[in-house]
């Protein structure tokens, strides 16, 4: 009975401390986010380089990227909040899918606008 009473008390604590640790998940999950679209704001920018280069397919991937990085830049704020409200698991693979998604659906169907 001496070594059960200690036991139980770890138990109660432990019920009532880590309840508690709880609400930084969000916070966790939101910096999360905020870091991946900074690692891909900056990925963009390096392959943006590719402006220079004397193959037209390459200056197109670089002209892409740099309009990705500025898209990226402008609706970092936005992107976190629908990230957060889709509860979109913070797994690298998912996140770049769907900031490749939101930037297809925004920019391309923009510039489509622009043509008509």
């Amino acid at each position: 009975m001496k070594i059960f009473t200690p036991f139980i008390a770890l138990m109660v604590i432990a019920l009532l401390v880590f309840p508690a640790m709880g609400g930084d998940e969000g916070n966790l999950l939101k910096s999360y986010y905020e870091d991946a679209i900074d690692d891909e704001i900056a990925q963009s920018r390096q392959m943006a380089s590719l402006m220079t280069s004397r193959s037209v397919n390459l200056r197109m991937k670089g002209h892409r990227e740099a309009s990705m990085a500025m898209y990226l830049e402008t609706h970092r704020d936005e992107l976190v909040v629908d990230m957060m409200k889709m509860n979109l698991e913070p797994k690298t693979y998912k996140v770049e899918l769907f900031l490749n998604e939101r930037f297809s659906c925004d920019c391309y169907s923009s510039w489509s606008d622009e043509k008509k």
